[in-house]
């Protein structure tokens, strides 16, 4: 196709677009492709933001580049970048080179890349093939320094480090990921040392893009809890995987947590902003836990040390006082010893006399027992005697009640057969009836005329009215008693 059908005049260089020409995407891709290639014939160098940063199972690397700061503006500018995977081994021999540096989300680099149309996507990509290492160190540690700088304004720099750690700190909270080394170190080394240390996991990425809200919000949440001490701690790793523990937000909460903070970061050589504003720092997490045990052991240790000094004062405290007790022993003995040898020969003279009171009245005694024991005697005789004539009387006595109660019986007997006989059932049954008035008493005169009146008979009970009294009833007539 000659260079006037691609649209560009004979030098090749300056592209002619007809008004009236009609391109086809692949005419049109393709000459975009060329004028980029012309326009950026050699690599060029690019500085900017990492943001979504991804490798592919192919082994390449793809993320976009944006302008600093503006990592989630997606109205602002940004180049997506490839880094193939046979043009890795370079990047990664720089970044090491440099003191081990990585590529991530949020770091800010200098790139070296060829400009590309893609026409399979309509999209121009840069494609990487180096990287100016020292410029990421050199943002890095400026961003560092400002932030300690701001904290150091704001008082916050040593403020965590003012906060007491309690002298037994056995409830601990953890910031790290969950099943991580550091987690199992920090674990591990806290278990070995046979206190009863009691650990909250707080889960919490520690390297990424959410890195820095998580341990934000780990260590708010265990500063709002009953513990003792809390404990930021991951494993080593490159520069820039540690880059979540010199953001300002990070420093910033560990310098405002209400409870003492102690940072176990895994990297023997630098120190981070986090290490700076924590209460304690240790190199990695096994000493961050091992600097606990310590704590805990010196506490350990001193009262061990006091408990023996207690021991020695009580010990020689109680041997003087024993020393003081036995010479007062002494001393009581032998004034009481003069103040009783008086007394003593007193109640020696009245043991005597007593002695001799006793004999004469035990003897006195004795022969008063002696007539008592005839008198006894004497009264047993008339016991024996008065028993043979109490048991003939008792003999008579029953034989008499025995016919007494039976003529009472039989008396009893005749009378309940009398009261049976006049009982008002048994007059019933012989044909007679009740009559009462409306008072309920019994009727025993002539009632008047127009009383209401009630008859009882053996079988029922009914009620009249008395009318205008007759002539007496004739002899056998029913009467009322």
């Amino acid at each position: 196709m000659s260079n006037a059908a691609q649209g560009f005049d004979d030098a090749g260089q300056i592209p002619l677009v007809p008004s009236d020409a009609t391109w086809s995407v692949s005419d049109l891709a393709a000459a975009i492709g060329e004028t980029i290639k012309d326009a950026f014939r050699a690599e060029v160098w690019v500085r900017g933001e990492i943001v979504g940063y991804s490798a592919a199972a192919s082994g390449h690397i793809y993320f976009n580049l944006v302008e600093p700061g503006a990592g989630s503006d997606r109205r602002g500018a940004r180049m997506r970048v490839a880094l193939f995977k046979g043009r890795q081994r370079f990047v990664n021999r720089d970044l090491a080179a440099a003191g081990g540096l990585s590529l991530d989300d949020g770091i800010e680099v200098r790139i070296r890349a060829e400009v590309e149309y893609y026409a399979g996507s309509g999209q121009v990509q840069l494609i990487m093939s180096g990287v100016d290492p020292h410029f990421t160190l050199g943002v890095l540690a400026a961003d560092r320094d400002r932030t300690l700088a701001e904290l150091a304004a704001t008082g916050l720099l040593r403020r965590n480090a003012t906060v007491p750690l309690p002298a037994v700190p056995l409830h601990i909270g953890l910031v790290t990921a969950a099943g991580s080394a550091a987690h199992a170190d920090f674990i591990h080394e806290l278990a070995a040392s046979g206190y009863a240390f009691e650990v909250t996991l707080c889960d919490a990425r520690v390297q990424g893009a959410t890195a820095e809200a998580d341990l934000v919000a780990a260590l708010r949440t265990l500063g709002s809890l009953d513990v003792d001490a809390i404990a930021v701690v991951r494993g080593g790793g490159d520069r820039t995987d540690l880059m979540a523990f010199d953001l300002a937000r990070v420093a910033t909460a560990i310098a405002t947590c209400p409870k003492p903070v102690l940072c176990g970061i895994g990297h023997e050589i630098d120190e981070s902003v986090a290490d700076r504003v924590a209460h304690t720092t240790a190199k990695t997490p096994t000493a961050c836990a091992a600097a606990l045990v310590v704590h805990v052991a010196a506490f350990d240790e001193a009262l061990r040390s006091a408990r023996v000094a207690i021991d020695r004062l009580a010990r020689g405290r109680i041997a003087a006082a024993a020393s003081r007790l036995a010479a007062a022993r002494g001393e009581l003995w032998l004034r009481a010893e003069r103040r009783l040898s008086r007394p003593r020969a007193v109640v020696g003279e009245a043991r005597l006399r007593l002695a001799h009171h006793a004999d004469r009245h035990c003897r006195r005694a004795a022969a008063d027992l002696a007539g008592a024991r005839q008198d006894l005697q004497r009264s047993r005789a008339h016991t024996r005697r008065g028993a043979a004539v109490l048991s003939t009387a008792r003999a008579r006595l029953a034989r008499t009640a025995q016919h007494r109660i039976a003529d009472a019986t039989m008396q009893l007997r005749a009378q309940a057969q009398l009261v049976s006989a006049l009982a008002p059932r048994r007059t019933l049954a012989r044909g007679f009836s009740i009559t009462r008035g409306a008072d309920g008493r019994i009727v025993r005169a002539v009632p008047e005329p127009g009383d209401t009146i009630t008859t009882e008979t053996i079988r029922a009970t009914f009620s009249s009215t008395v009318g205008e009294p007759t002539t007496d009833p004739p002899d056998g007539g029913t009467q009322s008693p």
